[in-house]
């Protein structure tokens, strides 16, 4: 309900940037004006194909007034400085700030490369030297040094899977010896992905880093991507280390099982007796859709070797022991507009996820002349210590040094002292990095901020569609708070107001024409030794009895009884039921409708319906008459609600002055 009220509201979409807008005061309430933009702007979003008439403008004017007083209330009632209200304006904001702050062009540039990866696979082999992001210049130097020297010597020949087992710090080379087999992109860190596309097949690539190290790779392969395939697999275990004979029993059990499926054995049945994968082997071995470098080289390498469905490979020998694999379905890459969407929230969750809003990061640096001083940051630098890795740096350690380590647009001047004042309060770190490295990183993240909290507050002035949604979003909240207040909790809750206004106004709560209706029902088979019309009739006495015992059920039941009928066969309703007359002419009777001239001097109707007989007998006719409190409880609070509403915007336009600049208000008039 709140969404959709604060929708209602502000209609808030988010549309492309708007060129500025008139910032003339159509209407000031308690001297705070209001721009005839922000006026124009709500009455075209709220008015599909608007029209700008006098008259249709005068009454959206009414409407906007009063939505204005409710939120100058609220202001007022300081409801806009509850924790709750920054909570949620603060979240929306956020979210309508992003897209400022992200190059689009990055973010569509990135996608089209992805995409373009997406097209092959390509299998490479490689060697990392661990090396920290926050380890020493000297650590750093030491660790790039030594995959230098590795490189030199692959690149003069040396065998590179050779060279990976003996010097990777990859916990996987003991089994691959570095070879990651095929794969496509976002299989790897994007810097990984980025420099395997790069290197032609053969070549050793330069090195590059990642957040784990060193690395450099050699490329292997390249093929066109075969897509996704959906495939089953039976396995059994063989550890890598275990002895020749448990080896042997291993192969000649896999291979006794594939003579048995290439003899016509039943693939499900197999994989229930023999495989060895409790996570496949009560779904018939199903491994789902994978695609290239998501599965072990040697697995890989066999499924999409598979040409047609249902194909069964031959037994095949991975790291996990013996595979015997089913292909069940295959499909090709999607083009680029199925696949974009999907591709970019993809990007979103990785590192690229980064370089958009890096590079909006540039821009503003450009565009509002950031200037900084390292010379003075090293200034400062020299005076931290190791204090600071527990939260104890003290700040008068800087005294003295305030020059300007960085300004934007010549007016935010962020000095030596500032930045003292902020590192003395940093928090206790958990790892011990360097203090060099640890300011480096600080640093890059307070320019970062600095420069972003300094757009934000031009965001408003460069972008008036920002503004306005702002101030639209800011304004719904408060509105939706102060309504639920002041109107719909006042009018669930205010039990004697509620009463005294349904009782002053019950004439516009009134129950039509009805009729008030006993019956029953029975199935004809559940009648084994009596004449059908007799039972009916002898029914429609015991409703006629009903009326005056005031108990139908019992009734029936007695009369059925005597019948030798068994009374569970009867379906009764336990008491007479009212029913409008609809459209004057009939009542409709859970779904059985009876015209209400058609009942006759006995009062009474028998009708069947979806293989029932049904037995009905007409108690009275009802007079119109007023609906009581709870039958019409929904109603009634809802105009309630409007009642409250009414007055209470009566007294806002008493407690408040309200002017409407009239000049500026009829330049909107279109003739």
């Amino acid at each position: 309900m709140k969404r959709g009220i604060i929708a209602l509201a502000i209609a808030a979409t988010m549309p492309a940037m708007a060129q500025n807008s008139s910032e003339a005061t159509v209407l000031t309430i308690d001297n705070k004006a209001v721009s005839v933009g922000e006026f124009e702007r709500l009455y075209t979003k709220n008015n599909t194909n608007a029209t700008f008439d006098s008259l249709s403008l005068s009454e959206y004017m009414q409407l906007f007034i009063d939505y204005k007083l409710k939120v100058t209330e609220a202001e007022q009632l300081g409801m806009d400085t509850t924790a709750d209200f920054h909570r949620e304006f603060d979240e929306y904001c956020t979210q309508l700030e992003k897209p400022y702050f992200t190059d689009p062009s990055v973010d569509d540039s990135l996608a089209r490369e992805a995409y373009e990866h997406l097209q092959w696979i390509v299998r490479a082999s490689h060697i990392l030297v661990n090396c920290s992001p926050d380890a020493s210049a000297a650590d750093s130097l030491k660790a790039y040094k030594r995959i230098e020297n590795i490189r030199n010597r692959a690149l003069k020949g040396e065998d590179f899977a050779k060279l990976a087992r003996t010097n990777s710090d990859d916990p996987s080379v003991s089994r691959n010896s570095g070879d990651l087999g095929f794969f496509t992109a976002f299989s790897m860190i994007y810097e990984f992905e980025k420099m395997a596309y790069l290197t032609e097949i053969g070549a050793v690539s330069p090195i590059f880093r990642t957040r784990f190290g060193y690395h450099i790779l050699k490329v292997t392969d390249r093929r066109p991507n075969p897509g996704q395939v959906n495939a089953a697999h039976l396995m059994i275990r063989v550890d890598q280390k275990a002895d020749e004979a448990t080896k042997k029993a291993a192969a000649d059990k896999i291979k006794m099982i594939s003579d048995s499926l290439a003899a016509g054995a039943d693939w499900a049945q197999m994989v229930s007796r023999y495989s060895e994968d409790p996570g496949t082997r009560n779904r018939q071995g199903n491994l789902q859709w994978f695609a290239a470098g998501e599965m072990v080289p040697e697995f890989e390498e066999t499924t999409f070797s598979l040409k047609n469905i249902g194909d069964i490979s031959k037994p095949v020998l991975t790291s996990y022991g013996w595979h015997i694999i089913k292909l069940l379905g295959k499909r090709q890459v999607d083009p680029f507009e199925n696949l974009q969407e999907q591709i970019k929230k993809r990007l979103s969750r990785d590192v690229r996820s980064q370089m958009a809003q890096k590079a909006v990061i540039e821009r503003l640096k450009k565009s509002y002349n950031f200037t900084e001083d390292k010379a003075a940051l090293n200034e400062l630098a020299e005076t931290l210590d190791t204090t600071i890795w527990h939260g104890q740096w003290d700040a008068n350690k800087a005294k003295g040094l305030d020059k300007t380590i960085f300004s934007i647009a010549d007016t935010v001047r962020f000095t030596q002292s500032d930045y003292a004042k902020i590192l003395a309060h940093h928090d206790p770190m958990n790892k011990k990095i360097p203090v060099e490295i640890m300011l480096k990183d600080d640093y890059e993240k307070l320019v970062e901020k600095s420069i972003m909290d300094f757009e934000r507050k031009q965001l408003t002035r460069k972008y008036p569609e920002f503004g306005y949604l702002r101030t639209e979003y800011h304004d719904g909240i408060l509105l939706f708070a102060l309504m639920d207040k002041m109107v719909w909790t006042k009018a669930s809750t205010d039990s004697a107001g509620l009463e005294q206004f349904h009782k002053a106004n019950k004439q516009n709560y009134m129950w039509g024409e009805r009729f008030e209706i006993a019956s029953c029902s029975y199935i004809g088979d559940a009648i084994p030794n009596t004449d059908k019309k007799n039972v009916d009739t002898k029914i429609i006495a015991a409703l006629k009895a009903g009326t005056k015992k005031g108990d139908y059920e019992k009734q029936v039941r007695t009369s059925m009884t005597k019948l030798g009928i068994e009374p569970d066969s009867i379906g009764m309703g336990g008491d007479a039921g009212k029913y409008n007359i609809v459209d004057g002419k009939w009542c409709d009777i859970d779904g059985i409708r009876i015209d209400k001239d058609s009942w006759g001097k006995a009062k009474s109707k028998v009708m069947n319906h979806e293989g029932r007989s049904y037995v009905f007998y007409l108690v009275r006719k009802l007079s119109p008459t007023p609906k009581t409190l709870n039958e019409c409880r929904g109603a009634a609070i809802a105009d309630y609600q409007n009642k409250l509403e009414a007055d209470w915007i009566e007294l806002l336009h008493k407690k408040h002055t309200v002017k409407i600049n009239e000049p500026v208000f009829k330049s909107l008039i279109k003739k």
